[in-house]
């Protein structure tokens, strides 16, 4: 801070009484509520707008937790140690921080809440490499799910810009993302917001899951009616003590195996063991445990999903959006359809690749900027909504250099 003199030069103004200082502090926050103050790139990030003079960007060498542009970030404290070793960790959003999730919860989902999933890899020659979720429930709030973007970029940035980044949407979940739960995700009403707290184990809440699926399991809590369930499919009925799985007349074997096991997980996530799991013979006894119904009166099997009936009848070609702030705002313009070239992928800039089969690629050039960056996902859900595609459209994130071939096969 400073003013010009009357003589030309700049004479620096150094507080030299405690209001003084009082002053400065209170000009600070004024210029960061405002907006004046641009700290988006100083707190969130840890970096500064633009790279010291005295050390060009191109020559610095990366130390500590720094991006893959060099830059340094600044890394949430449940971050810590995210990554060292093979294996799954997860983060549940709260208070728009990240929190570690217990182990023995993994595969359990609150619709209220949000997640961030770490998949680390380590080759035979112990290179790494990471898959970073982050999963939305159908009741998380639109400001929750923004912070789990934001903090899935933190968490790609503190592993070098090296992860692929996915976004993964309750009910629509990739298999890649499926597969990390070998028992199946199951979804719990309410969340962090909405006052959650853990599970006494003792105490009794007649719930009933829905089973769906046979090579990833989705265990879904409906409300316990016989309106619920249908004869294609297996369903779980939780009455505390005793845990009941009701194989639907359609539901094939290998889901019936599924549902045996998803019953398991519950009896052991929720009752630490103490519950009794068993295959439903007794019809009657189920029913009656159930409070209503019968097993002639199960509904028919319904008809397919809405995901289904979107990947069949929907159309789209493929084609290439610049993101790009060059204008002075971030804006998506088009710029190929298929058939496409690898040169058309400017490493200045950020791309999105609509493949025209429910799935987006979010492509990171390494010489784009950080605003660039920041936005490309928030702009991705735009070109979403702006095309009417569904919400659980599949969203993948990756960076110049690590391309899959599932996103390298579009391009000559």
């Amino acid at each position: 801070m400073g003013a010009p003199s009357s003589s030309g030069k700049q004479r620096i103004l150094r507080p030299r009484a405690p209001f003084a200082r009082y002053l400065l502090l209170v000009l600070a926050v004024f210029y960061v509520e405002t907006g004046l103050c641009d700290i988006s790139r100083t707190s969130w990030f840890g970096r500064s707008a633009s790279p010291s003079s005295a050390q060009p960007q191109a020559k610095r060498q990366r130390t500590g937790s720094e991006n893959f542009t060099g830059r340094r970030t600044m890394v949430e404290a449940a971050f810590d140690n995210a990554g060292k070793t093979a294996g799954v960790e997860i983060w549940r959003v709260e208070d728009f921080k990240p929190v570690r999730y217990p182990k023995d919860q993994y595969g359990k989902f609150y619709t209220g809440d949000s997640y961030i999933v770490l998949n680390t890899k380590v080759n035979k020659n112990g290179q790494k490499s990471y898959d970073i979720h982050f999963w939305l429930g159908s009741e998380t709030s639109q400001d929750e799910a923004g912070a789990a973007a934001i903090l899935a970029v933190q968490l790609d940035d503190m592993l070098d810009g090296v992860p692929i980044q996915h976004r993964e949407v309750q009910d629509h979940e990739s298999q890649l993302f499926l597969s990390y739960f070998k028992g199946g995700v199951r979804y719990l009403p309410g969340g962090v917001s909405s006052g959650f707290h853990h599970v006494d184990n003792n105490a009794f809440e007649k719930k009933l899951f829905q089973v769906k699926g046979s090579r990833n399991i989705r265990v879904k809590q409906v409300v316990p009616s016989i309106a619920s369930m249908n004869d294609g499919d297996c369903f779980i009925l939780d009455v505390g003590r005793k845990i009941y799985v009701y194989v639907g007349k359609k539901a094939r074997r290998v889901e019936k195996l599924k549902a045996i096991n998803a019953a398991n997980q519950i009896r052991d996530q929720d009752h630490a063991g103490k519950a009794t799991v068993t295959i439903v013979g007794d019809f009657e006894e189920f029913f009656q445990a159930l409070g209503e119904g019968s097993k002639g009166s199960v509904p028919a099997d319904s008809v397919g999903a809405d995901d289904q009936q979107f990947e069949s009848t929907e159309e789209r070609q493929v084609g290439l959006y610049r993101v790009s702030d060059k204008t002075g705002s971030v804006q998506i313009t088009p710029v190929s359809r298929k058939p496409l070239d690898a040169n058309q992928l400017d490493p200045q800039d950020c791309f999105i690749l609509d493949t025209g089969d429910a799935n987006i690629y979010v492509w990171i050039g390494k010489q784009c900027d950080d605003s660039e960056k920041r936005e490309s996902m928030k702009k991705a859900d735009e070109y979403l909504k702006n095309k009417n595609y569904p919400k659980w459209t599949h969203v993948e994130r990756i960076i110049q250099n690590a391309e899959p071939a599932a996103f390298t096969q579009y391009f000559r």
